[in-house]
């Protein structure tokens, strides 16, 4: 029986160990401690902080998982070594940012009625992403969610909205007219048909 318990003691503690590689736990962490001071309502707020701060973490991490799929993915669909994968990825990505430009948008979710409708802004996670810091947002994107703060603000003036309009089109514009030239530059590094054919079904080239 003793034999019996330190095994099952030991399953448990393994449980709790992560291998290298492997992804952590994404079980929610322990409330913390109720603070005297605090009222019901700032006990829910800080939790619901914390909750998203959690949130956050998790799709970061999984995202970054997610891109080093993605990199060993491209390399086997272009049958490439990364050496070539690191001449031909700066100038795809640099494809994608524009083209993500020039489409910068905010995406809407909910059912029905404008009480029931809301947005997803790209600095607070939006469709299952985590949020995006400052940096990590291009001119564009900045610019939807700062249309998007505008249209939830009942106080907002239409002198302003169309401010943040013409803004985020001048932004779409420019990004269509680099657009051509990022497309050829990525074909210029292309040395097969195998790889112009993926990039021209992915729509990265003309």
């Amino acid at each position: 029986m003793i034999k019996k318990n330190i095994i099952l003691l030991l399953a448990v503690c393994l449980s709790f160990v992560v291998l290298p590689g492997q992804s952590q736990p994404t079980t929610l962490p322990l409330p913390p401690l109720w603070e005297r001071s605090m009222t019901k309502e700032e006990y829910r707020e800080k939790m619901k902080r914390s909750r998203e701060e959690y949130r956050n973490k998790v799709l970061r991490r999984g995202e970054e998982e997610l891109k080093l799929m993605e990199r060993e993915a491209w390399k086997r669909l272009l049958r490439i070594d990364e050496r070539r994968w690191k001449r031909i990825q700066p100038k795809s990505e640099e494809v994608w940012i524009l083209k993500r430009e020039a489409q910068a948008h905010a995406l809407g979710y909910g059912g029905h009625s404008e009480q029931s409708f809301h947005w997803h802004k790209h600095s607070k996670g939006t469709g299952g992403r985590s949020a995006k810091t400052p940096d990590e947002m291009t001119e564009g994107l900045k610019l939807a969610d700062a249309l998007v703060d505008l249209l939830e603000d009942a106080n907002s003036t239409d002198e302003a909205i169309r401010e943040k309009i013409d803004a985020l089109q001048k932004v779409r514009d420019n990004a269509r007219k680099q657009l051509p030239k990022a497309k050829q530059e990525l074909a210029n590094v292309l040395t097969t048909s195998r790889q112009e054919a993926v990039f021209l079904l992915t729509g990265s080239i003309d």
